[in-house]
């Protein structure tokens, strides 16, 4: 309501703000964890696109390096192979515990800042959406737009959070304690 009060008679030029909170909302909250890979590799579709590209196929595995595995200190990908698939499958049909108690994978560094991140998202684009001005319109969808600096997965996912909390801090919009705390 604020942001069309801005440009009356204009729907097209007061639509910025609610553009860059839809996009930025989307970014923070559909991040790839565990639950989304083991999904993306068990698509039926996905699976036979990729057995078609690779002629003769015979024994396909899947290859990963689970962040798990890595923070105890194993530095190469596993080979998985296609019996492991309904381990997999099952990993796709929990994603139902992601952000609970009960998420095995919840309490990883990398997890407990995407979950931060979005609720101060949701925080700070709050507080401007309920009084936007002519004056501050522009930085607020400056500070909207700022969540999609946050890209990537694991490391450079951290890497992008720190250029993402810079920005927030350079038009005046300094991310949550909760936050901060985890970088």
């Amino acid at each position: 309501m604020a942001e069309q009060s801005l440009a009356p008679g204009n729907d097209d030029a007061a639509h910025g703000f609610s553009e860059s909170v839809a996009r930025g909302a989307h970014r923070l909250g559909a991040y790839k964890d565990e639950y989304e890979v083991a999904r993306l590799l068990t698509d039926p579709d996905l699976e036979a696109q990729t057995l078609g590209q690779v002629p003769g196929a015979a024994r396909p595995t899947y290859r990963l390096h689970p962040p798990m595995l890595r923070s105890a200190g194993m530095s190469k990908k596993i080979s998985i192979p296609l019996a492991g698939r309904p381990a997999l499958v099952a990993l796709a049909g929990a994603k139902r515990l992601r952000g609970t108690a009960l998420d095995p994978f919840g309490r990883a560094h990398v997890r407990r800042l995407e979950r931060a991140l979005l609720a101060d998202y949701v925080a700070t684009v709050a507080r401007p959406a309920d009084g936007l001005d002519a004056l501050g319109y522009d930085t607020a969808v400056a500070v909207a737009e700022t969540a999609e600096i946050v890209r990537g997965y694991e490391g450079v996912k951290l890497g992008n959070v720190a250029q993402y909390v810079q920005a927030r801090a350079e038009l005046g919009h300094p991310v949550s304690a909760e936050v901060a705390g985890l970088l």
